[in-house]
């Protein structure tokens, strides 16, 4: 097991370098070109359906490695484990969390996300103990309710934070 974590853990530093290259890339710019402005892209001379196509076909690419990934970790896979509500709405609260259109967002994301889903609970349980005495907070604060509070994590950080928390470090002060 710890050779795969291993292993899985170069592979994804690789695919990321791999995608920062990619974005930085001459054919990067163009496709976020593309994203501001089609039509100025295309007056510029760009083949906009021949990039498409390009990302799209990369895009494929990196998901499907990702899900081949996912699938040597957990020794196999099947449609509840890919295609989940439940790792839909994680996925989208890490893109949104981290901030949608940028790399870094997408670590900063998973990593805040997977300290909260790990350790909220043991907060809220250490929480719960030590205000026993207030009974009405002590059952805001049963583990049993983890979700709830991170549910206004995500409220508050949407509401604090829109453009995600990698933009918001990045934004001129």
């Amino acid at each position: 097991k710890f050779i795969t974590y291993y292993i899985l853990f170069f592979l994804t530093v690789i695919l990321f370098l791999a995608l920062l290259r990619i974005v930085n890339s001459p054919f990067g710019r163009v496709l976020q070109a593309i994203r501001e402005n089609e039509f100025r892209a295309e007056a510029i001379g760009y083949r906009i359906v021949v990039y498409r196509v390009w990302s799209n076909i990369l895009g494929a690419l990196f998901a499907t490695l990702a899900g081949c990934m996912l699938a040597v970790w957990l020794r196999f896979n099947n449609p509840e484990t890919s295609l989940s509500f439940e790792l839909m709405v994680y996925l989208l609260l890490i893109v949104v969390i981290g901030g949608m259109g940028t790399l870094y967002g997408a670590v900063c994301g998973t990593a805040l996300f997977l300290l909260a889903h790990n350790y909220l609970q043991d907060l809220m349980s250490f929480l719960h103990t030590s205000t026993e005495s207030i009974p009405f907070l002590s059952s805001l604060l049963t583990p049993d309710r983890w979700l709830l509070w991170l549910g206004i994590l995500y409220v508050l950080s949407v509401y604090f934070l829109p453009m995600g928390v990698v933009r918001k470090l990045r934004a001129p002060k």
